[in-house]
């Protein structure tokens, strides 16, 4: 991945933090590759609510202010994202921005968010892109089914069947 510039020098993101009035400061790295803008919060293993509201405002500006139809996230020194982050990304999803995840390392990988909605770009080892091509019209059956199969090894066919009891429930009443 190249560290270039970004070519418009409208995109401000760098001071985006201490113009937020924010006690913690945020180093944003904007670098462009190729038609997307991908952003990363300095080496920040551990993201917080804070990480979240500066990675928003950098994504705004670049999806609203400078009209880009891709972004990406550098995820490859974060261990731990808070839960408001899919829903963020999946926000830009649903207007239409393309969004990637570069380098997320194996224990986000593990998040069932992750594992349910993004697929491995076939072009580029180490970048994901949102999807819910899986699962977007599923019923709530069809969902129930292909969480059991994906997520918990459950086959679909297999129905919960509750374990039998040594006792008469009827003789403790």
């Amino acid at each position: 991945m190249g560290n270039l510039q970004c070519p418009d020098p409208n995109v401000a993101i760098k001071e985006m933090a201490g113009q937020m009035g924010m006690k913690k400061k945020h180093q944003v790295n904007l670098r462009m590759l190729d038609d997307t803008a991908l952003v990363g919060l300095d080496v920040l293993e551990i993201w917080d609510g804070a990480d979240l509201i500066v990675l928003r405002e950098a994504l705004s500006s670049l999806v609203q202010l400078d009209g880009r139809l891709s972004v990406g996230v550098d995820l490859s020194s974060v261990m731990h994202i808070p839960s408001g982050f899919f829903g963020m990304l999946f926000e830009w999803y649903e207007t239409g921005v393309e969004v990637l995840l570069y380098a997320p390392r194996p224990h986000i990988q593990q998040m069932l968010w992750f594992r349910m909605y993004f697929r491995e770009d076939s072009r580029r080892s180490g970048v994901y892109r949102l999807t819910d091509a899986d699962v977007r019209h599923h019923t709530p059956v069809e969902q129930e089914a292909y969480h059991r199969r994906e997520f918990s090894g459950v086959l679909a066919g297999d129905l919960y069947e509750p374990p039998e009891l040594d006792y008469d429930l009827e003789d403790e009443i």
